[in-house]
């Protein structure tokens, strides 16, 4: 075995810097009680480094939001299953629920000959990896423009989806 630095050793090393740089260039322009964030686009999850990261200004979130970029493309060369985020500022929501919904063709048909789709939803709340995806069930709303709509209605729309596939 030989001691000699190979070029792998200098992309390891140069994986490890650019982890390094981004994780101190966001802990620098953090601050407790910022007005944005940086987020997925589509599921509104804030992964590793910008967990819980806030910033004062669009401009500060932006500088992060690219850090964050280079840092998960740093990570994702060290493992390839690394989860792709499409990072963008965005604002703080407290408690706000983000849902992404897509629906794709399958192969199968139905009984009137009309293809079957696949509807995928992905519901984040907080933005913390806090996620729940759904496949093929029934999705209703819960809150109106103003408030929480009442039970009755909620029923009546879980009823809807539902025979919607009976």
């Amino acid at each position: 075995m030989s001691n000699t630095p190979t070029a792998s050793d200098g992309n390891a090393i140069d994986r490890a810097e650019t982890v390094g740089t981004a994780r101190t260039r966001i802990a620098d322009l953090r601050t407790a009680d910022g007005e944005f964030v940086v987020a997925c686009r589509d599921s509104g999850v804030r992964p590793e480094p910008v967990t819980d990261a806030r910033f004062a200004s669009y401009a500060d979130a932006e500088r992060a939001c690219s850090a964050a970029r280079q840092y998960r493309t740093a990570m994702r060369e060290l493992d390839p299953g690394l989860t792709q985020h499409d990072l963008v500022v965005s604002t703080v929501e407290e408690g706000a629920v983000e849902l992404a919904a897509v629906r794709e063709a399958t192969d199968s048909r139905r009984a009137n000959s009309l293809p079957h789709s696949r509807q995928t939803v992905t519901l984040a709340g907080s933005g913390n990896d806090e996620w729940l995806r759904v496949e093929n069930g029934p999705v209703v709303h819960l809150t109106g423009p103003e408030s929480l709509l009442d039970d009755e209605f909620v029923t009546r729309q879980l009823n809807a989806k539902l025979g919607e596939n009976a």
